[in-house]
């Protein structure tokens, strides 16, 4: 990170690679990886995760790229240089136990995981999700429920393929939970008797997912809460970015074509293409503990 905010900052390859002792080559191959990253992982306003990060690129587009930075959260990197890879449901089902067993907060952090494995949003994005956005003012889920285009990294609004029975479970129990603890809660019945403009995501204590303290945006205050929820299941190289290659596999596999999978993702065809690349590495089976058992 150092690297790229040098350069931000104004500075050359030449300039870092000197000061650091090491080959401009390696600069550039590192401050374009990481930028590649925020691209893919956080999303880069005016920028698709699929475009190459050059110099140019990432100095015209300096304030998207630090605005960026600001949310990304670095997950445990993939045991192999390869393609992330794809979480199947025997992978969801030991995310799950793990993260029932060992959250603080179950219900809104099982309805985060499920939310982000079944429809590969990107964490800001679900991160600017509000109560109105998932339910109408009567409490009704809405189907499907749409990411605004002021939540979306495309600045396009588009619809969540939400549909899994246990993750709307999930959702509905933790906006109950919410209401039962008085967080968001408003003095009317619409939206169930919450706030229809309060995240949807809080944090367990009821407050927006930042830090005042800790300057932390809402954005990288859920970030924080995914890379937790992955460490509790103990998969190496699963993460964040493995949701949206993981839904670009099942649309695909649901006979959806690349244009449809990009309209679902909020991204370019060229990005979808690289999300279906065969070149993963094979992933680790799931150990299921007992239910009895201590992880």
């Amino acid at each position: 990170m150092t690297w790229l905010l040098a350069m931000l900052q104004g500075q050359t390859y030449d300039q870092i690679a000197e000061r650091f002792c090491v080959t401009k080559s390696t600069v550039s191959k590192s401050v374009a990886d990481l930028a590649r990253e925020l691209q893919s992982v956080v999303g880069v306003i005016g920028i698709d995760e699929d475009s190459a990060p050059t110099a140019h690129v990432i100095r015209a587009h300096a304030q998207d790229y630090l605005e960026a930075l600001e949310h990304f959260v670095p997950l445990a990197k993939p045991v192999a240089a390869t393609s992330p890879p794809i979480i199947t449901h025997a992978h969801i089902d030991q995310l799950v136990l793990h993260t029932a067993r060992h959250s603080r907060c179950k219900q809104r952090d099982l309805a985060l995981l499920l939310m982000l494995v079944h429809t590969g949003a990107r964490p800001n994005e679900i991160a600017r999700m509000t109560v109105a956005d998932y339910i109408d003012a009567s409490g009704q889920r809405r189907s499907p429920p749409w990411l605004p285009a002021k939540a979306a990294s495309s600045g396009i609004a588009r619809p969540l393929l939400l549909r899994d029975a246990t993750a709307l479970y999930w959702l509905d129990a933790y906006l109950a939970w919410r209401l039962a603890a008085g967080y968001g809660v408003s003095d009317r019945s619409e939206y169930r008797g919450l706030q229809g403009d309060s995240s949807l995501f809080l944090s367990r204590t009821g407050k927006s997912l930042s830090s005042s303290s800790s300057n932390v945006t809402p954005e990288k205050g859920l970030h924080d809460i995914l890379q937790r929820i992955f460490r509790y299941a103990n998969l190496p190289g699963f993460g964040v970015l493995c949701a949206r290659r993981s839904i670009a596999h099942r649309l695909r596999a649901d006979g959806r074509t690349t244009e449809e999978i990009a309209f679902y993702l909020g991204t370019r065809t060229g990005s979808v293409r690289r999300l279906l690349s065969k070149r993963t590495q094979k992933p680790p089976h799931p150990r299921m503990p007992s239910l009895g058992s201590r992880a």
